[in-house]
């Protein structure tokens, strides 16, 4: 199967099928003139890698879901060696969801102390511009 079917059927970019080749996660034979050849499980492998990408597992997380589809389990999560995965993946998301209400904290506090202050700043450069001092 050549690389843009690959892409196609797995709904993905043929950068993309490039990619997951480079590392590692499929592989591919070289025809004659040079194409890359692609097993028929590849637009599966890619297809389940680019999944679990975008459901936050980093795509080098993801050898252990493509061995077990490859070891002929009907779905990428069957085999115990991925749940690893998956928990470091949550512990990851609850990280940067700390750090992102940590983010908003500070927002909100930065923009209550503004607030206190109120328009006094906005009301001393409207008077010197006035005065012709903002040139």
């Amino acid at each position: 199967m050549r690389i843009g079917e690959v892409a196609e059927r797995a709904g993905v970019t043929v950068k993309t099928v490039r990619h997951y080749e480079s590392l590692g996660l499929i592989e591919s034979s070289r025809l004659n003139n040079g194409y890359r050849d692609y097993d028929d499980e590849s637009p599966r492998l890619v297809a389940e890698a680019h999944a679990l990408g975008r459901a936050g597992i980093p795509l080098e997380r993801t050898r252990p879901f493509l061995d077990c589809l490859t070891s002929g389990s009907e779905h990428a999560d069957d085999c115990p060696a991925t749940r690893p995965a998956y928990r470091a993946a949550i512990e990851d998301l609850s990280s940067r969801i700390d750090e992102l209400e940590r983010r908003r904290a500070a927002l909100e506090q930065l923009l209550e102390s503004a607030e206190a202050r109120g328009d006094a700043c906005c009301e001393f450069a409207g008077a010197v511009a006035m005065a012709g001092g903002a040139r």
